[in-house]
């Protein structure tokens, strides 16, 4: 048995924030593909498909030489609110801040803009920094949204702190570098470019799906909308952007769609009012823009990384924008609260379904031949979470037409580590926490979205991880999200053929959830939740989705499995697993045995029965395991009657509404429309998928 030691120091634990989720994609993994180093040699040449862009320093595809230092360029960066509940809650987080927790090891990108102390550099370190390239050489200049941006911009926009101002001075750091590093604040493409149709592994526009006929014009219209208000039209085939004009131009969106997309690109570009240029928060004060159209742009802007500031033509995390004007706290508190009731871009894939941009993007692939995102189209669902596979494919290779998980793609080295740690954010977030009961802790790594969680301690004992394992973790040289993808890809778990239904399976938000929790969120009728737990109970004891283990009902109770009034009126169906006392003599006798003496009513005492049954075998508390019906025929546990009416299908109470279909149904039946769950090898219950409730 491995020695437990959970108790030392915590380390950086790779922290995965809801709030504010940085996506970094990569394909450094290619190096030895003949495709990269063909890559590599355009990027000393023009791309003409690149609006406003300069050539050499600006290639965000390869390694390449820039002003003299060697750089590793990025691919692209960009900022998903992972829910709208979390809007306001983004006013408060430290800007930037994750960069130095997430990349320990690369010196080119310790951007601290969230220690506010390094905030409001002040004018003498960016007339500094000017003199440094005057008049010798060029002012800094980096490529914006629309425009070159200066550092005063970036200063002004508190995009850029004194301590790089002084690196650049220096020669420390080169602008490449900082571009690089700000990425998603300047013209990096953060909206989603279109279809990855996942029958022929293919790629295509939005434009070109609605003319093949793939989606509705009105469909296309809504993304290319997103597309416009927060940088450039996306060509998938050719990997360029473009400005609306240029797009018409090239004929790579109708004409029709002209005066919807030019309005929504004036998002980027601004709205004239009075000789100002105003954002879209200051046109919707100013009556230039009606609220419902002003909240779905800032909706698309906050999901593709911050509020745009049309006169710097940069990005700013939300708190920047409100301190500056573009936005104020009231409508950043609110804004969550009035986007619940108008979720404003159809799903491709069911348009009968409404969801929030960001919950779109959340389902989207990574490409990696034009390094951005695609949102997946078909029936396969690759990249929708599900009870029966760990984990959803997330990268594509439309060049080659492969699909990969995000592990597997970290592991083959197609993607740097830092991709692979800032793409996990946007599937899971795990974190630690510990379980303190009866004078003992246990240590789990618990995943909020998916509603998985590993004990540290089991898979120390059982030799899932290693000791050395843990202190590397508790250390700090691997993250959260490694170990978990650790203990995911070394679990084996078989499905258990006699589990009672275990758990309820959330297709709303994607996540395994107890039956309780089910019953408050509606998804489940009380009669239905109150019937599950007893099977429960009567089974085994109130078992945790998230685990597989299984408490008793008092424990239940202190765990929020069950609440008051249920634990009250299962109490029997837990001693039909323990054993009822014989009045008298106190013995412990079976559920078939107190029918029998009458201490059980004939009702509950066969659903009891019925329960085990189909669950495995009758349960004799003083025998170990379960029986089968011939050897409690036997034994003479029960009666050929007694046999008869549990192998009687018709004779099975229908007690069930189906979370899903809303039928009445046995347990039987629900039995054999549970899913089994690759996490516990347990049963789930499918609830129902609310059309304007998103994944």
């Amino acid at each position: 048995m491995a020695e437990l030691d959970l108790n030392k120091s915590s380390g950086e634990m790779g922290k995965a924030s809801s709030d504010k989720e940085t996506v970094l994609f990569g394909q450094e993994g290619f190096k030895n593909n003949s495709k990269h180093l063909e890559a590599e040699q355009k990027a000393l040449k023009p791309n003409e498909n690149t609006h406003n862009a300069p050539v050499s320093c600006n290639d965000q595809r390869v390694w390449h030489k820039c002003e003299g230092d060697f750089v590793q360029a990025r691919l692209s960066e960009m900022s998903i609110s992972s829910s709208s509940e979390q809007i306001a809650q983004n006013t408060s987080v430290g800007l930037h801040s994750e960069t130095n927790v997430n990349h320990p090891n690369n010196n080119a990108f310790l951007m601290q803009i969230g220690d506010r102390s390094h905030m409001g550099c002040d004018q003498n370190i960016v007339t500094n920094v000017q003199a440094k390239f005057a008049p010798s050489s060029t002012i800094p200049e980096f490529q914006g949204l629309r425009r070159q941006v200066t550092v005063q911009d970036l200063v002004e926009a508190e995009l850029l702190n004194k301590n790089v101002a002084e690196q650049l001075e220096k020669g420390v750091k080169t602008v490449s570098q900082v571009q690089n590093s700000l990425g998603k604040y300047l013209n990096k493409i953060n909206s989603i470019a279109g279809l990855y149709l996942e029958a022929s592994k293919q790629k295509m526009s939005f434009y070109e799906a609605a003319r093949a006929g793939v989606i509705e014009s009105s469909v296309a219209l809504e993304f290319l909308e997103a597309q416009a208000a927060t940088g450039y039209i996306v060509h998938t085939q050719s990997n360029g952007k473009y400005s609306v004009q240029e797009a018409i131009e090239k004929g790579l969106i109708p004409r029709e769609f002209k005066e919807r997309l030019l309005e929504a690109e004036k998002g980027v570009t601004g709205y004239f009012h009075h000789g100002k240029i105003l954002s879209v928060f200051q046109a919707m004060e100013n009556k230039l823009l009606p609220s419902q159209t002003g909240r779905r742009l800032l909706e698309v802007q906050i999901a593709t990384g911050g509020i745009i500031d049309p006169v710097r033509s940069v990005r700013l995390p939300l708190e920047t924008a409100c301190k500056q004007g573009l936005l104020n706290h009231d409508t950043t508190q609110n804004l969550h609260k009035m986007l619940d009731n108008m979720k404003g871009f159809q799903n491709p894939n069911n348009i009968k379904q409404a969801m929030h941009y960001a919950e779109l993007m959340k389902l989207c692939v990574v490409d990696l031949e034009g390094n951005y995102l695609l949102l997946p189209f078909g029936t396969r669902k690759i990249s929708t979470p599900s009870p029966a596979k760990p984990n959803s494919i997330s990268v594509v290779d439309t060049s080659t037409k492969s699909e990969i998980t995000l592990y597997d793609a970290f592991l083959k080295y197609y993607i740097e580590k830092q991709t692979y740690l800032e793409l996990s954010a946007l599937q899971s977030l795990w974190r630690e926490t510990i379980d303190k009961w009866q004078g003992s802790s246990e240590y789990f790594l618990t995943d909020s979205n998916s509603g998985r969680q590993f004990s540290l301690n089991d898979a120390l004992t059982q030799g899932i991880i290693s000791q050395t394992e843990l202190n590397k973790y508790r250390d700090g040289h691997i993250t959260v999200i490694e170990l978990a993808d650790t203990l995911m890809s070394r679990a084996s778990v078989a499905s258990n053929p006699n589990s009672p239904i275990a758990g309820i399976w959330d297709p709303n938000r994607c996540r395994r959830i107890s039956v309780l929790k089910a019953m408050r969120q509606n998804l489940v009728e009380r009669l239905t939740a109150t019937r599950l737990l007893e099977a429960q109970a009567c089974t085994g004891g109130i078992t945790d989705p998230a685990t597989g283990k299984k408490f008793s009902i008092s424990e239940a109770l202190q765990r929020d499995l069950v609440d008051s009034e249920i634990a009250a009126s299962i109490q029997k169906s837990q001693q039909a697993y323990r054993g009822f006392l014989q009045p008298g003599t106190q013995a412990t006798i079976s559920t078939a045995e107190a029918l029998r003496e009458n201490l059980l009513g004939h009702d509950i005492g066969h659903r009891f029965l019925e329960l085990q049954y189909l669950t495995g075998g009758l349960v004799d508390p003083n025998l170990p395991g379960r029986m089968s019906l011939d050897d409690a025929l036997r034994r003479h546990l029960i009666d050929d009657w007694t046999a008869q009416r549990l192998t009687d299908e018709k004779m099975h109470a229908r007690n069930l509404v189906c979370p899903k279909t809303k039928q009445r149904i046995s347990y039987k039946e629900a039995l054999a429309r549970a899913i089994f769950d690759c996490h516990t090898g347990l049963r789930l219950l499918e609830a129902a998928e609310h059309p304007n409730t998103s994944t």
